[in-house]
């Protein structure tokens, strides 16, 4: 049985912290017509959740245009909760963006009503985070505060430290994704989310190792606490991502 969080959090029907983890299928299309086609061939697929990754996207620096193009993408999600992530380059953004330009996108992106779920870094200045936030509030969605090392996998005591600092920076779902150089390095990411889960992290949380060392925490990841896996569609946004209907078959074995 997981190991389910004791507050959870509903997005359209799914429940992140409950009986089952959750897949999402990241979509990273450069243009407005490969994102429609990527759309309607991911949601065929039937993940719980899609996130699109408008750092990709080559009108990202455009906050209505980016806003229309989240509105007609939706039209064929149906109940798919949407995570909208302007990822920061010092993150893995695919390009370098000022501030005041990821906030008026995102913003625009909440006021559409189509964006249910905002995924941006625990790096942010406090007074951006506490601004979308807000603005998230505001507008009925949800926040993941996320913090990325695509180097290295930090020590058990800094990963707990890390997702309780972005619960307390007001995450409705902390994120945590790191890079292992070993197997033991994955049991430190796993043993640090269980120990958030059983002792200061009461909300649905989401971490992973990355590459194909990491590829386990993908699979039973959910087993120590974590909430959600990210798995491919079309394209990998991270190493170590496996496509959506082995992931699937996997969990159905493990039951």
């Amino acid at each position: 049985m997981r190991l389910e969080s004791k507050v959870k959090v509903e997005v359209k029907g799914k429940v992140f912290g409950g009986e089952k983890c959750l897949s999402c299928i990241p979509m990273i299309p450069a243009t407005r017509e490969a994102l429609i086609e990527e759309t309607k061939a991911v949601a065929a697929m039937k993940p719980d959740i899609i996130e699109w990754r408008v750092d990709y996207f080559e009108e990202a620096g455009d906050a209505a245009a980016t806003a229309e193009a989240l509105k007609e993408i939706s039209q064929y999600l149906a109940e798919i909760p949407v995570i909208f992530t302007f990822r920061h380059v010092c993150e893995g953004g695919a390009k370098e963006y000022p501030q005041e330009v990821r906030l008026a996108t995102i913003r625009a992106a909440l006021e559409t009503g189509c964006a249910d779920i905002i995924d941006i870094e625990a790096c942010n200045e406090k007074e951006f985070i506490a601004e979308v936030k807000a603005l998230t509030v505001a507008n009925n969605a949800k926040l993941i505060l996320s913090f990325h090392n695509f180097q290295s996998t930090p020590s058990e005591d800094f990963i707990y430290s890390k997702l309780v600092e972005e619960k307390n920076l007001g995450a409705d779902l902390p994120k945590l994704a790191v890079m292992p150089k070993n197997f033991d390095d994955v049991l430190t990411l796993m043993r640090a989310t269980y120990r958030a889960r059983t002792e200061a992290v009461d909300q649905p949380m989401i971490t992973m190792s990355m590459g194909d060392v990491g590829k386990i925490s993908r699979v039973i990841g959910d087993l120590y606490g974590s909430d959600m896996s990210f798995v491919v569609g079309q394209a990998a946004s991270a190493p170590g991502q496996i496509p959506v209907a082995v992931v699937n078959q996997m969990w159905e074995l493990l039951k």
